[in-house]
């Protein structure tokens, strides 16, 4: 059998109706050279080393003159340094595995840039010393542009795409968690440059064998997640990453076990199966033993899927049921005790506190379907009384992660607009500002609700859910402070600090002061030394059913006009 280079040199030209038919040999070689380059921008054919032997197809940038020209040069030569041991980890899989999926490789141009495509290839058994590969332009940007792996939030992005693409096309795909115990304090052990080497090249393998080069992620210290073909094996990998560490000198001071999921569990639909496997990599990452010690791996993780798909289960099932029911509290104004507004809480069934529901919902990405139905049911609360005299305007609690979805702002208009001015009867009590990375991205769209005439409130400021950094990016209305320092303040000069530099952060910044978890006459009166306007707690009101006392007496919550907190 010829080489591609040598097919190359002798086609012939192509038939037409006029002239001569060519050998059923010679249209087969053209065909499948067609094919080649129907699928491809360039075809190379390489030693085993990766020296060029046969280069044809566009430039793609890697010459001035013709492609030719790369014959007697080494592919690595235009592979971008990040990526020359990933395309080395390719060049061994085509070696063993005699054919791999194209993968996305960053090569870097004669003019210095990089620009990102797809390299594939093959190795024939008629052709044992040669390589075959192809390079396909990639119209979109790399998702791992400095040959690192993807970090956990990036990963678990990535997961959810592939196992939907893994649905919808059938494709056979595998996610396998790896543990490789005790490798931090080992590389910390190690010389700088044998360190180096254990990193890039674990790196760079676990890159080469995931699914099209960019669905390997580095979740925490020594845990690893990969999307791969089936054909990966998890002893498989577990041996490489052993050799890349005797290799460097290393001596692990733990084990390496990896665990491969299901990727095709058809208990739940597509999106719902996805947030389960999601759900579970974020716990084999957060874990610190129990669930995911080396001796309990498998069955940890086995049992965390199951809840999880369970857990999914119920929760789809109760918004599609709206099996909950919303609760009221005031928010108080301590000079007068009129109700300022209402807080719409949640409470379901089966759950002992809504924050583990609303936690989970989070967790899962299932969070942005409830907080539209919660928004929809306090607006069909507020249409139910929109008659009584004193109806009060209500505050619902969006996730910051509900916020920061790109259709967002959409869907919540769809949900709004039929109720017309009663819209405006809502504050957006806005939750888990911690976990948004990009801060004036999430003031951008809390700006536009304001615009639109909605007032804006931070939820637990200064606890871990609102940081400082998050008051200073976020233009709003209102600010919660998180109730532990209302509490601790009556007999803690620390959380009297504190909560001074709260009240006086939020000030200069134009926000109105709301303290909560006011349980105590105390409490009342220390916010109202601070001159904090705003109240919310048991000393008021416990959460209620009952919308329409609210709705009817909502001038003085109770005491008969009485201003219960003061002595």
């Amino acid at each position: 059998m010829m080489t591609l280079a040598q097919n190359n040199a002798t086609r012939t030209a192509p038939v037409t109706s006029a002239g001569p038919r060519r050998p059923q040999s010679s249209r087969d070689r053209d065909r499948f050279v067609g094919f080649a380059f129907a699928a491809a921008d360039l075809l190379v054919e390489t030693d085993s080393m990766g020296t060029i032997l046969f280069s044809a197809g566009a430039r793609c940038r890697l010459t001035k003159g013709d492609v030719g020209g790369l014959v007697g040069t080494n592919l690595l030569d235009v592979v971008a340094p990040s990526d020359r041991k990933y395309v080395h980890v390719l060049f061994n899989r085509i070696k063993e595995k005699a054919r791999i999926k194209p993968a996305r490789v960053l090569f870097q141009g004669m003019d210095g840039q990089m620009f990102p495509a797809l390299l594939g290839g093959c190795r024939l058994d008629s052709c044992p010393e040669s390589l075959f590969l192809t390079v396909l332009l990639a119209s979109s940007p790399m998702a791992t542009p400095t040959g690192e792996l993807l970090d956990e939030h990036e990963f678990n992005g990535i997961l959810e795409k592939r196992i939907l693409d893994a649905r919808e096309r059938g494709l056979d795909r595998g996610l396998t968690l790896l543990l490789v115990e005790g490798l931090q304090s080992m590389v910390a052990s190690m010389p700088e440059g044998a360190a180096e080497e254990v990193k890039e090249s674990i790196d760079a393998y676990l890159r080469g064998i995931s699914a099209d080069g960019d669905s390997a992620g580095h979740l925490a210290g020594d845990r690893y997640g990969i999307v791969h073909a089936a054909d990966i094996d998890g002893r498989e990998v577990q041996g490489h990453i052993a050799q890349i560490i005797e290799a460097a000198g290393g001596a692990l001071p733990g084990g390496i076990r990896s665990w491969t999921m299901d990727m095709t569990d058809d208990r739940l639909d597509a999106a719902d199966a996805a947030r389960a496997l999601v759900y579970t990599v974020q716990a084999f990452a957060l874990a610190q033993g129990g669930e995911f010690t080396i001796s309990s791996l498998e069955d940890g993780a086995n049992r965390m899927m199951a809840e999880a798909v369970e857990r999914i289960g119920r929760l789809r099932a109760t918004i599609a049921n709206k099996d909950f029911v919303v609760v009221y509290q005031p928010i108080v104004d301590l000079e007068t005790q009129a109700v300022h507004h209402l807080e719409a809480l949640t409470r379901v069934d089966g759950m002992k506190s809504p924050v583990e529901f609303i936690a989970f919902a989070e967790d899962v990405g299932l969070i942005y379907d409830f907080d539209l139905l919660l928004t929809q049911t306090v607006l069909e609360t507020l249409h139910a009384h929109r008659r009584e005299p004193k109806l009060p305007d209500v505050a619902i609690n969006l996730s910051a992660k509900t916020l920061m979805s790109p259709i967002f702002l959409t869907q919540f208009q769809s949900v709004v607009a039929p109720y017309g001015d009663l819209r405006k009867k809502l504050l957006i009590e806005v939750t888990e500002t911690v976990v948004v990375s990009d801060i004036a991205r999430l003031n951008g769209v809390l700006q536009k609700l304001r615009e639109a005439g909605y007032r804006i409130c931070l939820d637990d400021v200064g606890a871990g859910s609102t940081s400082f950094q998050s008051l200073y990016g976020i233009q709003a209305d209102y600010a919660k402070i998180d109730g532990q320092f209302v509490r601790g303040a009556v007999s803690s000069p620390r959380d009297m600090t504190m909560l001074r530099s709260m009240v006086d952060v939020c000030r200069q910044l134009g926000m109105k002061l709301i303290g909560e978890q006011v349980e105590e006459p105390a409490h009342a009166q220390l916010l109202a030394s601070l001159d904090v306007p705003l109240a919310q707690g048991f000393l008021f009101s416990r959460p209620s059913r009952d919308f329409a006392y609210f709705a009817k007496d909502w001038s003085k919550v109770r005491g008969g006009g009485k201003v219960i907190w003061k002595s």
